[in-house]
């Protein structure tokens, strides 16, 4: 799963774009890079766009182009510690910055939440929950809060109380996770006025357009090849016939149908 969703174009393939993981934070449209694919084959490729989706594609960005070297007789190389994970671009790394500030892990009994955080400030207690696919924040009066706050200890508030505010990672229009850490800021500082931070951000529906659009037509479909689905399918495929994943629950044959 990756929350960043790079949109690249296969360098000496076609003109079409694919979607892959991308887990930096420092790259930005044009930028050459090299994909590493589902059956390990490196590819270079050209970022096209870069899109907050949380989508769980099978190619993933390896490193930038400008990082790699070419060896004695021309074969081009891998930077032997180049950072796969640049900046804030995954939830573990959200969660470190957390803990680095000072925000204390807590247990709870609700699978839907990966990781809960609390902290107090001079007049409220702040939850942060992380779920799979958005983020959580709940503020109450510190009066509610059970004081020390025990490092594991159990979550025992409700979301009916307080204010709370239930945020999605997909369709973000910046970084959700550097704009949590903002937040974080903001509260262990004291300031008075967090109404920025609980205007809801993201959409539940992590399909972008075209995958929208792809669903209205896939039942009418008569020639995939007029929507570009079995190139698609060339690019991913490590030419054993199955069917690829191409992100958000949806496969791709080798004769170009689509399916969930």
């Amino acid at each position: 799963m990756s929350y960043i969703i790079a949109f690249v174009s296969y360098s000496n393939f076609n003109n079409n774009e694919y979607p892959v993981q991308c887990f930096r934070t420092d790259l930005v449209r044009n930028d050459e890079v090299i994909i590493r694919r589902a059956d390990g084959k490196l590819r270079t490729a050209k970022v096209l766009r870069l899109e907050y989706l949380n989508w769980d594609c099978q190619s993933f960005i390896q490193c930038k182009r400008s990082e790699c070297y070419f060896d004695s007789v021309g074969n081009l190389c891998l930077p032997s510690r180049s950072a796969l994970i640049v900046g804030i671009a995954t939830a573990e790394n959200f969660i470190k910055k957390l803990q680095d500030c000072g925000w204390i892990p807590l247990n709870s009994h609700r699978n839907t939440y990966r990781k809960i955080f609390a902290k107090t400030n001079d007049s409220q207690l702040a939850y942060i929950s992380i779920r799979k696919n958005g983020v959580d924040i709940q503020l109450l009066p510190i009066t509610e809060a059970k004081l020390p706050i025990k490092p594991y200890s159990l979550y025992d508030s409700s979301f009916s109380l307080g204010r709370v505010v239930r945020h999605s990672l997909a369709h973000t229009t910046f970084n959700l996770y550097e704009g949590l850490l903002r937040f974080s800021d903001s509260f262990i500082n004291n300031e008075i006025n967090l109404d920025r931070y609980f205007i809801p951000q993201g959409e539940k529906d992590k399909r972008n357009d075209v995958l929208k659009e792809e669903a209205a037509l896939r039942k009418n479909m008569k020639d995939p090849d007029d929507y570009g689905i079995s190139d698609i399918y060339d690019a991913l495929s490590c030419g054993d016939g199955q069917p690829v994943y191409l992100s958000d629950g949806i496969w791709i044959t080798s004769s170009g149908e689509m399916y969930d």
